[in-house]
Parts: C-alpha cells; structure tokens; sequence
C-alpha cells in the first residue's frame, strides 16, 4: 500500500543524484513517486545527460495529494522557477501540508514559490544571498529541518537529507 505522493521535479540542467537519489529512496520507502515537470513524457538530461523521464505536468499533479515534494538542484531550478505552474504547484502543495525538500540552488524554486519567508534553511552558499533577500534565515549546516521544510547543501548530503524528509513525512 502506498504512503501517498511524492513528487521529484524535473527540467534540464538537474543534478544527477539531487533528483535520482531522492526518487529511488521514496519509491523505497512505498510512496507513489511521480518526476513532473514542464511537459509530460519528455526526457530530461542532467549536467552528465542522464535522462529522466516526466509522468506529469505541473498542472496534472493535484497539490493536495502531494504527500513530499522535492526540487534537486544542479541548473535546473533556474529554469523551474519561471514556469508559473511550477511555483503554484510548490506553493500549494506546501500550504496542504506537504514535506517540501530542497538541496543545493533549488532554493531557487521556493524562492519564486514564495513560501521560504521566516523559514530556517540552508543551500549552496552561492544562493545564500537569494534565500536571505526572500526572507528566510540561511545556515550553514549540511541538512536543516525546520516543520516540513528540509533542505541540504551538497549531493554528499543528500543520505541525511533524504533520511530528514522520511522521518518528518512519516511524522504527518
């Protein structure tokens, strides 16, 4: 049986493991894991050109059923956050009550999402600036959980990281 929805976001330019390492983790942990992004079926490459495979849209995915959301990093979240869909998917799925995660620049997407004022968080450095602008409060930590928010820095996080959002998603 099914915990519920998980959601990794895709577009080109991801980091590999940002979004493969989480899928295969919550497929692990018996969530219903959907890779959405712009358009459905489309093959995304990563920085290396691995592919990833879209099952949805930002549109087909029904916010309130999204038990985890995650956003990997690499420069793919430059270009997730200027789809308009993307970020009301993002931003609704967190006012429903979902785990949202995010490591290294995907801070970007909840940036544009608008949902990282008042939340402690960490990301690159090179973002820190972005996150602190948008209202949030930056530390430099390897993984930071703060409610359902969880976010890393680096892909060498990502066993901590992955660990924080089934533990907080297991919580609700």
């Amino acid at each position: 049986m099914s915990k519920g929805l998980a959601v990794v976001l895709a577009e080109n330019i991801y980091e590999n493991l940002e979004l493969h390492y989480p899928r295969l983790r919550l497929i692990e942990a018996g969530y219903e894991v959907k890779v959405v992004g712009p358009k459905r079926g489309e093959t995304y490459g990563s920085k290396e050109g691995y592919p990833a495979v879209t099952d949805a849209t930002f549109e087909e995915i029904d916010p309130k059923a999204v038990k985890v959301l995650v956003v990997p990093g690499g420069f793919a979240p430059d270009k997730l956050r200027r789809y308009p869909a993307c970020n009301k998917l993002v931003a609704d799925a967190w006012a429903n009550g979902a785990v949202v995660g995010s490591i290294c620049h995907a801070g970007w997407v909840p940036i544009s999402a608008k949902i990282v004022r008042g939340v402690r968080l960490t990301s690159v450095s090179a973002i820190k600036d972005d996150l602190e602008n948008a209202g949030a409060t930056w530390v430099d930590e390897p993984c930071v959980v703060d409610g359902k928010f969880v976010s890393a820095q680096v892909p060498k996080d990502l066993p901590a990281f992955m660990e924080a959002i089934l533990r907080v998603a297991g919580q609700s």
